[in-house]
């Protein structure tokens, strides 16, 4: 190619570069929320409960973001008290669009999940009643406005066997085990969200171990901070029971599969997950009002609500996703984005043997030029 020709496609590049670049929008957050319920709400006031627990949620900034919950799953749940928890949301925001799936019930105890279906498709759900003591429920889930399998997800609401015996130890580790192998049978590669209360009392438990063995569901923790947790000051922050006092344990979790943490297209949105109301300024074995987590009006709402504290995690969709891009996504993160523009116009002009960015399709040049910037932004379209 002449030198006239290359600097003429040189610059149709900047023009369609800083265009795109006008277009580029922010990925979409996805905010979840794990909360033991304790059968509650039941009447009116423990609605205004609630109602002000989930305001504070959403208005809660994380990572710069602000947004109310899109899904809420609650162990220790029954159906009127799920119902209301969707009414309490849908009158929150003006909206109709809270939905809720439950599981079957033992002894009146049942898991469930609230989603928004302004931000999510519930593309089906499971009710797991051979894991153990609880019935697990599972959704699967993809986000609106997406077509990709690449965008969907998969939610567990756990609720494992409580007590401090090795029996109970035991009937926990046996039901973390078949939970993993409901979730290894999903298949490979596949973005999971194991949340609820897991009741474990530390990581030397045998239902950490299966939790996190290898296989196409392990989990990982979002904390991640293995020890053991229970009277500990060390793990303060993470303790999720009792905010009434005693606040001495770490029994509710959001764990995630590897997928969440590759870096690539749907992801945990690093550093988001915590407990709600409990930055770790509460004394002790007391009560979470001790601490400086939230308003005093909101820490004592916590108290009367329930006897665990919501666990909240954000994870992040990019604003187009797709299940790949053998040719144009040269970063490797699922979409062919700006990104993927930067990186051609970074090697344009450059001497021959540039094969990375010599992408043009059947017809490798050994030159980044106008060709290859043709079927970049052909698949850019195709994303977007």
């Amino acid at each position: 190619m002449k030198k006239t020709e290359r600097r003429i496609g040189f610059w149709l590049f900047l023009v369609c570069f800083t265009f795109l670049g006008t277009l580029e929008a922010a990925p979409v957050t996805i905010r979840v929320v794990a909360y033991n319920t304790y059968n509650n709400p039941d009447d009116a006031i423990e609605d205004a409960w609630f109602s002000t627990i989930f305001s504070a949620i959403g208005n809660e900034l994380v990572n710069g973001v602000a947004k109310r919950l899109d899904i809420l799953v609650v162990s220790e749940t029954d159906t009127g008290s799920s119902a209301r928890l969707v009414d309490i949301l849908n009158n929150l925001y003006g909206v109709s669009t809270y939905n809720v799936i439950t599981s079957s019930s033992v002894g009146g105890d049942r898991t469930g999940i609230v989603y928004d279906s302004n931000t999510l498709i519930l593309l089906d759900s499971n009710d797991i009643t051979d894991i153990g003591t609880h019935p697990i429920l599972r959704a699967h889930f993809r986000s609106v406005g997406y077509t990709s399998t690449a965008s969907e997800f998969y939610v567990y609401a756990v609720h494992l066997k409580s007590g401090s015996t090795t029996s109970d130890k035991t009937q926990r580790a046996l039901e973390a085990a078949n939970l993993r192998s409901n979730a290894d049978a999903l298949g490979e590669s596949k973005h999971i969200i194991f949340a609820g209360d897991f009741n474990m009392q530390g990581s030397s438990e045998g239902a950490w171990t299966n939790m996190l063995a290898s296989g196409n569901g392990q989990a990982f923790d979002t904390a991640d901070s293995p020890g053991e947790w229970r009277d500990n000051e060390t793990f303060k922050s993470l303790h999720s029971q009792n905010p009434r006092s005693p606040m001495d344990d770490r029994f509710d979790i959001q764990f995630v599969s590897g997928d969440f943490l590759d870096g690539k297209g749907l992801e945990y949105a690093s550093g988001s997950y915590h407990v709600f109301g409990n930055n770790g300024t509460h004394t002790l074995n007391d009560s979470i009002s001790t601490g400086s987590g939230a308003s005093p009006t909101v820490l004592t709402t916590l108290e009367d609500a329930s006897d665990h504290l919501p666990i909240v995690a954000d994870y992040r969709i990019p604003e187009s996703i797709c299940v790949s891009f053998p040719v144009a996504d040269f970063n490797a993160d699922c979409v062919v984005d700006f990104l993927d523009f930067a990186i051609l116009g970074s090697q344009w002009l450059q001497s021959p043997g540039i094969p990375s960015a010599d992408i043009a399709l059947e017809l490798p040049d050994d030159f980044v030029d106008t060709l290859d910037l043709t079927v970049l932004a052909t698949e850019w379209l195709d994303c977007n």
